[in-house]
């Protein structure tokens, strides 16, 4: 046996499950392994694994989970006093053999596969409510709620994949000669008025612009014409502004130091100021942090009484760059899918990585200490940024040291932004973050260019370590870096060969 979960807090407090099969079903259902009467806990909520001399558990409930009051993203190992919350119920793992006397088992259930993989756009997307009538993707997954904002959805940056013809599609099928030709003639003209009502629905030819001075690209199509073209604004559509089957690929780029100086998420809530002023009755329908290509930028969706979009927002250096698609509200349905696909192909400068800083914005509980207390509010900034110095001042001398350093100045600018004007000390900062995050980022491609390499030449032993050596920098479990490398760990442990 590898140990036990033990309930700490909720219905049947103190109640015991020894992990005995190589997998636990933890939830709401009489099916599950270990039942929890919890209202806020779903059926099958969690998934313990047993492998060898491992322990892991993975959340399977859109309500979310907690492994020590961090949110459980993924297979996560799990290590002795290991805290889980879900819904108002808290398990603990323990090793050691449980005292009390064995649960009966259910019926064994069959594993679900699951897939991770932080850097795939199709782990970050958002739903607009106004799709609901969209399909999703099939491998697409659903994102919180972030500040309010209703859920957006995954079907609004589609896979860019053409679906696998069946093998009952390939084959032909025995038409009367009589029968085919009524069809090709009624075919033709159905093709005739389809071109005519929905040339714009699906594009046939794409071409790709790049913007060497922003350095990024992505495709348009070929028949859009260009509309405008100003020094920090260019657009591209079909229609005339304002008919209903119009529509707009607008790109709105200009440079600034203190870009370099603003976090991502933070730099969107400014820009939304933009996008109210652009906008006559402009609102937010959603956004989220998510990854495109190479790229890290703010997706979001916006509608007024006269139009609806969507857009990403990203910040490289001393460059902001957005991209929007737009049309008529009473057309935008049409094109939203293909909206979608364009947004996906945007990229940066494959030789030059993108430079941002980023840090969450400040909770309630810090802006009523700026409220309440400046003074107070000041002097944890300071010590925060104190020890995100001490640690970028000393980058190697501990693997995690780079990350730790990240962790301390993200707070510190966390609680300066909870101040009703930027205190002094945020500059300089932001640029200490910034310089943390680009060392950071350089060591982790390094281990990941020496894992990709050791994984071609087939040296799974070499792989194995630099994983290890990754997943040491990150001391989070739950961090998608950290997962990263733990999935690398997993495929070449010497036990698996």
């Amino acid at each position: 046996m590898k140990g036990f979960l033990t309930i700490m807090e909720g219905a049947g407090k103190g109640s015991q499950r020894p992990l005995t099969s190589a997998l636990v079903i933890v939830g709401r259902s009489k099916n599950a392994d270990l039942q929890i009467e919890d209202p806020l806990v779903s059926r099958r909520h969690l998934e313990i694994r047993v492998e060898g001399d491992a322990v892991f558990v993975e959340n399977k409930s859109t309500q979310g989970a907690f492994l020590n009051s961090k949110p459980l993203v993924g297979i996560v190992s799990l290590n002795a006093g290991d805290l889980i919350q879900i819904g108002d119920t808290k398990l603990r793992f323990d090793e050691a053999s449980s005292p009390a006397a064995p649960v009966a088992e259910a019926s064994p259930v069959e594993p679900m596969s699951s897939a991770l993989d932080g850097t795939k756009i199709a782990d970050s997307q958002v739903e607009f409510q106004r799709q609901k009538k969209e399909a999703p993707s099939p491998d697409a997954t659903r994102a919180m709620v972030e500040d309010g904002t209703r859920m957006l959805n995954p079907s609004e940056l589609p896979n860019w994949v053409a679906p696998k013809k069946t093998e009952a599609q390939k084959q032909n099928k025995t038409v009367p000669l009589l029968w085919l030709l009524v069809a090709m003639v009624a075919g033709l003209g159905l093709l005739y008025w389809f071109k005519r009502s929905s040339a714009h629905d699906a594009p046939q030819g794409m071409i790709e612009y790049k913007d060497s001075l922003y350095g990024f690209q992505l495709q348009r199509p070929l028949d859009w014409a260009k509309l405008k073209d100003e020094a920090n604004f260019i657009s591209f559509g079909f229609g005339r502004q304002g008919e209903r089957d119009s529509g707009a690929l607008n790109i709105y780029t200009d440079k600034s130091p203190l870009h370099e100086l603003t976090g991502l998420t933070d730099g969107f809530v400014g820009y939304q100021q933009i996008l109210k002023a652009r906008y006559k009755d402009f609102e937010l329908i959603g956004s989220k942090l998510i990854h495109i290509n190479n790229a890290t930028v703010i997706f979001y969706g916006f509608s007024t009484p006269a139009v609806q979009g969507k857009g990403v927002y990203t910040l490289n250096g001393d460059s902001r760059i957005v991209v929007e698609c737009v049309s008529p509200v009473s057309s935008y349905q049409q094109y939203a899918h293909a909206y979608g696909s364009l947004l996906q192909g945007f990229r940066l400068g494959d030789f030059d990585p993108q430079q941002f800083i980023d840090f969450p914005l400040p909770d309630e509980s810090m802006q009523q200490l700026a409220l309440a207390n400046p003074a107070e509010l000041a002097r944890q900034v300071d010590q925060h940024a104190r020890q995100g110095d001490m640690f970028l001042n000393n980058p190697y001398v501990k693997p995690d040291n780079l990350y730790n350093s990240i962790q301390e100045f993200q707070k510190a600018l966390q609680l300066a932004k909870a101040a009703a004007h930027d205190l002094p000390a945020y500059p300089s900062i932001a640029q200490r973050l910034g310089q943390a995050t680009r060392l950071f980022n350089q060591s982790l491609d390094r281990e990941r260019f020496e894992i990709s390499r050791a994984l071609k030449d087939g040296d799974t032993t070499t792989a194995y370590w630099e994983a290890n050596k990754m997943m040491q920098m990150v001391p989070d479990k739950v961090d998608p870096v950290y997962q990263e490398a733990y999935r690398v760990v997993r495929q070449t442990a010497p036990h698996s060969q």
